[in-house]
């Protein structure tokens, strides 16, 4: 080996230095490119996460204007129904009015004093009780699985002897349910 000039040594050398730098840039050039693809493995995972919870908060959204529109539907009926209570309300003492000035006409054209078969001296009266009450129900969507409630209307009607000194004309409760002669 002494035959060999020294200048030959430092050529090898420089070449073996060069392909152990060219092998460490190959090693790095590949681990960046691994955390490169890590990288965007890792944001793709994040852009689906994100588009599941955007189809998530639109479902929402959706199931969101649908209880809305439910709500808005139950109270316009609500609203109507009340509407229709009050008519009913509103006729039913028009009736009474219009049944009170017969009977004082009656009463004013009657020679015998205004004894008529509409009044009874009895001291007791059927009277119909009518309680209109509405109960609220609650039960769970089975498409949604949220907790919603309805209201029901419901009539309950009674029949039961009151003292006459204890009906009023003017108390919607009590109402004669046959008018005309009392068998009795």
């Amino acid at each position: 080996m002494d035959d060999i000039p020294w200048w030959v040594w430092v050529i090898i050398a420089v070449v073996v230095v060069a392909l152990i730098a060219l092998a460490a840039f190959a090693s790095m050039r590949k681990s960046r490119a691994r955390a490169a693809e890590r990288k965007r493995e890792e944001a793709r995972a994040l852009r689906e996460k994100a588009e599941e919870t955007r189809l998530e908060a639109s479902r929402r959204d959706a199931e969101a204007a649908r209880a809305r529109a439910d709500a808005e539907e139950a109270r316009v009926a609500s609203e109507q129904r009340e509407r229709e209570a009050r008519e009913h309300q509103e006729h039913a003492q028009r009736t009474r009015s219009e049944l009170d000035e017969q009977l004082a006409k009656a009463d004013e054209l009657d020679p015998d004093g205004g004894q008529d078969n509409l009044r009874s001296d009895d001291r007791t009266t059927d009277a119909a009780y009518t309680d209109d009450r509405t109960a609220d129900t609650a039960y769970t969507d089975d498409r949604t699985g949220a907790h919603r409630t309805t209201e029901e209307s419901v009539e309950v009607t009674e029949t039961y002897e009151v003292p006459r000194d204890e009906v009023t004309a003017d108390d919607p409760r009590h109402r004669d349910p046959e008018p005309g002669p009392r068998q009795g």
